[in-house]
């Protein structure tokens, strides 16, 4: 009984971390693509 509660727990907060954490994550990749992007876009598309 106990170790399924402390699993369920874990799960409760990993959903909660995708939740909250998990658009911050993509916005950061996001902007740091285009970063890249912008920075060796013109040498990639030459």
């Amino acid at each position: 009984m106990n170790e399924s509660k402390t699993t369920r727990d874990i799960e409760l907060g990993t959903f909660a971390f995708l939740g909250t954490g998990w658009w911050v994550f993509h916005i950061i990749v996001i902007a740091g693509f285009f970063y890249l992007g912008w920075l060796y876009g013109g040498a990639i598309f030459r």
